[in-house]
């Protein structure tokens, strides 16, 4: 059985191996699970403990011997409601939290902040953070992401069109025909082929991110009023150019 889940949900390995072992011996002494899993006596009953906390285990006593049982596995779905309900708890706690946290964060943000990012988990920080905008920019866009991100991207394009996040985008020529091209809230206009490329340029609220799409990603992001407005200039410079020409680079009769 793969125990991943069960570990991703909350259990420690030692609770994951000490709940298996009694779906399959049933009502049993803590001498029996021991015997079972090899899990020291000491470290068998920590893990009990937090399985009855958990609501996937109990016990009863008998001549003044504990025997713990297994619940119903439907439990499991008892467990992650009650994780979930603590999670909206603490959430409308941050919440509350919030503008006090913001205000100190904002008296001590510099001027410029630049980060770099490695990996898909970096992009997708970059894409969460494009949520916050009703406006996000883009030159040399591949139209890669929804390969490249095949299980976050649906989820993430769906929320981006919930929230009306506007894309507008200068696609590689490469990417005329992918399919986010229909996605909702999508404008887009074509580069010639010569500017095709491996660099993306994002540009949301005071911050620009090169995004270089290599087998393992990386990103360049810097906060800066004064340079994404003067990148938004690069931008309208050659959007209203293309829009020119945009017949023919459609037909790729420029920059072939």
């Amino acid at each position: 059985m793969d125990t991943k889940l069960l570990k991703d949900i909350g259990l420690t390995e030692t609770e994951i191996k000490v709940y298996l072992a009694l779906l399959s011996l049933g009502a049993t002494s803590a001498g029996r699970i021991v015997e079972e899993t090899g899990v020291y006596r000491k470290n068998l009953y920590d893990a009990l403990n937090k399985l009855v906390e958990k609501g996937l285990v109990t016990y009863v006593i008998e001549n003044k011997i504990k025997f713990f049982q297994p619940k119903n596995p439907d439990n499991l779905m008892t467990y992650l409601d009650d994780q979930k309900t603590k999670v909206d708890e603490k959430r409308l706690e941050i919440e509350k939290l919030l503008p006090e946290l913001k205000s100190k964060f904002t008296s001590l943000t510099p001027e410029i902040e630049s980060e770099i990012y490695r990996g898909t988990e970096g992009i997708k920080t970059i894409l969460k953070q494009c949520l916050d905008h009703k406006e996000i920019l883009m030159i040399g866009a591949t139209g890669d992401v929804e390969n490249r991100l095949p299980y976050f991207w649906p989820h993430y394009n769906k929320k981006r069109q919930q929230l009306k996040c506007k894309w507008k985008l200068l696609l590689t020529y490469e990417a005329r025909n992918k399919p986010i091209t229909k996605s909702k809230y999508y404008e887009y206009k074509i580069l010639p082929k010569i500017l095709s490329g491996m660099n993306v340029i994002y540009i949301y609220g005071d911050y620009v991110a090169n995004v270089l799409w290599l087998e393992k990603p990386m990103a360049f992001v810097i906060r800066h009023k004064t340079l994404a407005d003067n990148y938004r200039k690069y931008f309208d410079y050659l959007w209203n150019n293309i829009n020119q020409n945009q017949k023919l680079f459609n037909k790729g009769m420029i920059g072939q």
